[in-house]
């Protein structure tokens, strides 16, 4: 038994070049079925399912029947830091045991190519997102973005994207936006590291390029909540505001611990939150003819409410110029927690006008770097085993590293 539960050729790291359009973790499905149709891994599954039934053993029927109902035994895996499904680039994936050293490329830097055009906001800030701003981009030239760069250099402050991972009073940020609620406390900005930022790429909008804004637009609640997240804080002095001058306090460590904070902070403003929740409910369920519950309307005519009707976010001027945006290229190597997002948004307001990304690349992640040792994703294709003779020697590489540790 000992023999088949010892560290294989089959454990260990490699890195692939994510596709557009793919989930992180659709990305590992994928690879799961490739990898069990696999000759190369039949050995570790084998492994693996000789532990499970050696650990069912050891469980009560209940539990096993329930763990049972998973299905078959499939390699395990998991990635070292997400991409956006628009993203592609290095995704670092842990095989069997190579899971457990995945938390190390977490806290590793990382370099991003990335394109953002300009004269728009959205509230994902990148291309996926609806349109919540239309600014003037006719200003702008290479030499104005070269001359706003170096507030995004060194130490800085993000604010995280309303489209983000964090939680708020059990709430992602971007459902605060959806409700039509305001958020109930400042999200302030957290630090980050961008050791380099540069731009490989200019392109103006007489130049003929082909990027184009995405073509879903905002509500307007979604436009009043994105406008009001965007002024949460800012002060006017801005270079002040990424730099410095920020206590973040606990804020500064991880979501989870943010998220807590946060919580805590927003106790006070509950009962508000909910009542404007419920006026703007209110509203639109008049616009559609939605009778009011009996019970809400006794509780509106008790806040004196009952004569009063609701009043909409005021429509925003939809901005309009003529010829095409100009699009900048920027390649920046960045510390964990950063927001690339965010600091394509933020250029853009530097400039006094908006930009959104509409392309990102992640092309190096520790030591693992596009065109060198990371595995193309066309080579996993149905019916190629390209693949094959890559993984094994990524993960032979990443055992005799860990060895040296």
């Amino acid at each position: 038994m000992q023999k088949i539960f010892k560290s294989m050729v089959t454990d260990g790291i490699i890195a692939v070049n994510k596709p557009a359009g793919r989930t992180s973790a659709q990305v590992l499905r994928n690879l799961q079925v490739t990898f069990g149709k696999s000759e190369f891994f039949a050995d570790h599954l084998e492994a693996q399912k000789a532990y499970a039934g050696h650990q069912d053993r050891r469980q009560s029927t209940t539990r096993r029947s329930r763990k049972n109902k998973k299905g078959d035994t499939q390699v395990k895996l998991g990635h070292g830091g997400t991409l956006d499904p628009m993203a592609t680039g290095v995704l670092i994936v842990g095989v069997g045991k190579g899971t457990k050293r995945l938390s190390s490329y977490l806290d590793c830097t990382k370099e991003y190519e990335a394109v953002a055009i300009f004269g728009i906001s959205t509230d994902s800030y990148d291309k996926e997102g609806k349109i919540t701003a239309r600014k003037p981009y006719g200003h702008i030239t290479k030499e104005a973005v070269e001359g706003v760069l170096d507030k995004f250099r060194g130490d800085i402050y993000q604010r995280p994207p309303m489209f983000s991972a964090l939680n708020l009073n059990g709430k992602r940020l971007y459902e605060y936006a959806r409700e039509g609620i305001p958020i109930p406390v400042e999200i302030k900005k957290r630090p980050c590291t961008i050791s380099s930022l540069e731009i490989t790429k200019f392109e103006a909008g007489d130049s003929g390029h082909e990027w184009a804004y995405p073509t879903r637009e905002a509500s307007e609640v979604e436009k009043a909540a994105a406008k009001a997240y965007q002024e949460l804080g800012m002060g006017a002095d801005k270079e002040e505001d990424l730099k410095s001058g920020i206590d973040l306090g606990p804020n500064a460590v991880s979501d989870e611990e943010f998220e807590a904070s946060e919580k805590r902070k927003a106790t006070a403003e509950a009962v508000k939150t909910a009542r404007l929740a419920k006026r703007t409910k209110k509203y639109y369920d008049q616009k559609d003819g939605i009778e009011t519950p009996t019970d809400e309307k006794k509780e509106a005519e008790s806040e004196g409410e009952s004569e009063k009707e609701p009043t909409p976010p005021p429509p925003q001027p939809i901005y309009h110029e003529e010829g095409k945006p100009s699009v900048v290229h920027l390649k920046m190597t960045v510390s964990r927690g950063t927001y690339v997002r965010s600091i394509a948004h933020d250029i853009g307001e530097a400039l006094g006008s908006a930009a959104t990304l509409v392309a990102l690349t992640r092309s190096r992640q520790g030591e693992y770097e596009l065109g060198k040792n990371v595995i193309a994703w066309e080579d996993f294709k149905p019916g190629n085993d390209a693949w094959v003779e890559q993984v094994k020697e990524s993960l032979a590489k990443s055992q005799e590293d860990a060895d040296q540790f």
